[in-house]
C-alpha cells in the first residue's frame, strides 16, 4: 500500500489511542480496564560502498510505530501494533504494515488468540530450525534493528499447568504479503521442564504438504552458562546447536552452528537449489552498558561473524548504540561482507553499508 498519507493517519489514529486512554476511568472502569500505548520513531540512513554507478548510494528510512494494548480485567485482552515506512532510495515511498493485532481471551489454564501475532518458538539467537511460525531470521541482524517483522495470522490456544504446556496453531496464508512464502499452517507444540532442560516438542504439516517434527531445548549450566538447540525434519533434516557465556562483567559471547537442507523451507534466496547441505557458524560478542561509570554505562557495544562454510563466504558487523535520557538512542551499524562474486555473503552488491540513525521511544 503507498499512499501518502499514511503516516499522517496513523499519528492521527495514536492520538485518538491516547486521547481515550488518558480520559479519567470511573472507579468500576479503573478497577476492570486498563490501558497502554507507547511511540517509537525512526530516522535511519543506510550509506552503501561499491555498489554499480547505476544504483543509488544512500537508502533513507523513517518509521513510525504506534502500539496500543488494552486489558478488560484479567481476561479479555486486545493488542495492535502499525508500521509506517517512508523510504527514499531511487524513488520515495511510502508504506504501511499491521505488525500485529489479536485479541486474547484466558479462562483458567487456557489462553486463547485470534488475530495477527509474533510468535518465536526457536531457541536460536541467529539461525532457527524448528520455528516454523517464526518471522524469518536474517542472521546479520537477528534482532530486527529496526522492528519491521510482522506476525502471522493465526488462531492459538495455549494450555498451561505446572510444568507443561500445550499449543496448537492454525496460521492462514490468505492475508500474507504478495512476496511471502508462507502457506497455512497447523501446528502443535508441547514444552515441558526436564531435569532443567526446557524442552519442546514440534509438529505439524503445511497446506498440501508432508508431515513436519522437531524438538528444541535450552539449558542453564552454573551461572555463565547456556546451551540450546534445535532439530526439525521438514522435507529434510535441519540442525542448529548453539551456547551462550556471561562474563562477571557483563560481556556476552554466543556461539552457533546450523546446517540446514537445501530445500524451499530452509533455502536462502542467494544459494543455488543445485548447491546441497549448507553450513554456518555465528560468533558474536556484546556487552550493553560499556562500563558503570558517567558517560559510559549509556553505551552498547557488539560484534558478530556469520559464515558459510560452503562456499567460504562471510559478513562482519558491528552495532554501537548511545542513550540520552530515557527517550532518545542514536546508532550506528556496519555491515562487511566477504567472498567471491558467487557466494552466499560475496554477492551482495556493496562492499560496506553503513547505517546511522536516531530513535525516539516513548
Amino acid at each position: 500500500m503507498r499512499v501518502r498519507v499514511l503516516i499522517p493517519a496513523i499519528v492521527l489514529g495514536f492520538a485518538c489511542f491516547c486521547a481515550f486512554a488518558q480520559a479519567p476511568p470511573t472507579p468500576d472502569e479503573e478497577k476492570a480496564v486498563s490501558t497502554r500505548y507507547s511511540l517509537a520513531v525512526i530516522d535511519d540512513a543506510t550509506f552503501f560502498s561499491g555498489m554499480p554507478e547505476s544504483e543509488p548510494k544512500v537508502l533513507n528510512q523513517v518509521l513510525l510505530e504506534p502500539t496500543f494494548d488494552l486489558r478488560y480485567r484479567s481476561h479479555l485482552t486486545f493488542s495492535t501494533s502499525l508500521i509506517g515506512i517512508n523510504a527514499t532510495y531511487d524513488d520515495n515511498t511510502t508504506t504501511g504494515r499491521l505488525k500485529e493485532s489479536f485479541l486474547g481471551l484466558s479462562l483458567g489454564d487456557f489462553d486463547f488468540t485470534a488475530g495477527r501475532k509474533l510468535v518465536r518458538w526457536g531457541t536460536g539467537y541467529a539461525f532457527t530450525a524448528a520455528g516454523v511460525l517464526d518471522p524469518p531470521r536474517n542472521p546479520a541482524n537477528p534482532t530486527d534493528r529496526l522492528n519491521t517483522n510482522q506476525g502471522r495470522d493465526m488462531v492459538k490456544a495455549d494450555w498451561v499447568r505446572g510444568k507443561h504446556a500445550l499449543t496448537f496453531a492454525w496460521s492462514t496464508a490468505a492475508f500474507a504479503p504478495a512476496h511471502s512464502t508462507q502457506t497455512d499452517t497447523t501446528a502443535f507444540r508441547y514444552n515441558v521442564l526436564v531435569r532443567g532442560f526446557d524442552t519442546s516438542l514440534i509438529a505439524g504439516a503445511d497446506r498440501g504438504e508432508e508431515a513436519f517434527g522437531g524438538l528444541t531445548f535450552t539449558r542453564v549450566v552454573g551461572q555463565a552458562w547456556e546451551i540450546h538447540g534445535e532439530e526439525m525434519w521438514r522435507d529434510g533434516d535441519a540442525l542448529l546447536i548453539g551456547a551462550k557465556y556471561t562474563m562477571h562483567s557483563g560481556v556476552s559471547f554466543i556461539g552457533e552452528f546450523y546446517t540446514p537442507p537445501n530445500t524451499s523451507h530452509f533455502r536462502d534466496a542467494s544459494i543455488s537449489p543445485a548447491a546441497g547441505r549448507q553450513y554456518y557458524a555465528l560468533i558474536y560478542a556484546g556487552k550493553s552498558r560499556l562500563r558503570e561509570l558517567p558517560g559510559w554505562k549509556e553505551w552498547d557495544v557488539s560484534g558478530s561473524i556469520v559464515a558459510n562454510f560452503n562456499d567460504h563466504s562471510f559478513i562482519a558487523v558491528a552495532d554501537i548504540s548511545r542513550w540520552f535520557g530515557t527517550h532518545f538512542t542514536s546508532y550506528v551499524h556496519l555491515e562487511v561482507p566477504t567472498g567471491i562474486s558467487t557466494s552466499d555473503y560475496g554477492s551482495l552488491p556493496y562492499n560496506a553499508s553503513t547505517s546511522v540513525g536516531i530513535r525516539f521511544h516513548l
